[in-house]
């Protein structure tokens, strides 16, 4: 059983004949005392120890927060970047897209142009041709008018 503050406090140790203490009382209550100190300091490295294991797993829980917090801002960070290229992406797309529709509007414009001008030029030669025909078929009755007087 072990040694209470209060049991070391009271302890007494009888006298000798000549006023001195009983030296084998006083040995056992000093191997007690340091029995009861070896086991309180085992305890004590044993609370320690525990203690400190504790304090690494504080430390262990601190860090991977620490880091699933910076895991957590670079991916928000990440994310955000990657949607903003894809906004720039869309706006490039979508520019390039207008820039080739312009593109084929102009050709188109440009085609219709010269098609118009082609039909322009067409209509004007049968024009010219249906003039010369009239004035050939007109030739020709004036000729025959001719050979009837």
């Amino acid at each position: 059983m072990r040694l209470t503050p209060i049991e070391i406090q009271n302890m007494s140790f009888s006298r000798k004949t000549l006023g001195g203490l009983d030296e084998a009382q006083v040995r056992d209550f000093q191997v007690r005392v340091a029995r009861d100190m070896e086991e309180v300091n085992r305890e004590l490295r044993e609370v320690r120890e525990e203690l400190n294991q504790l304090r690494e797993r504080i430390t262990e829980g601190s860090n991977l927060e620490t880091a699933l917090k910076d895991a957590l801002a670079s991916a928000q960070k990440t994310t955000g970047m990657i949607k903003k290229n894809a906004e720039k992406e869309s706006l490039l797309i979508l520019k390039e897209s207008e820039i080739r529709a312009e593109k084929m509007l102009d050709d188109a414009r440009a085609e219709l142009k010269t098609l118009t001008d082609e039909i322009r030029g067409y209509k004007n030669l049968k024009r010219k041709f249906k003039g010369e025909v009239k004035s050939l078929i007109q030739s020709y009755m004036d000729l025959l008018a001719d050979d009837e007087k």
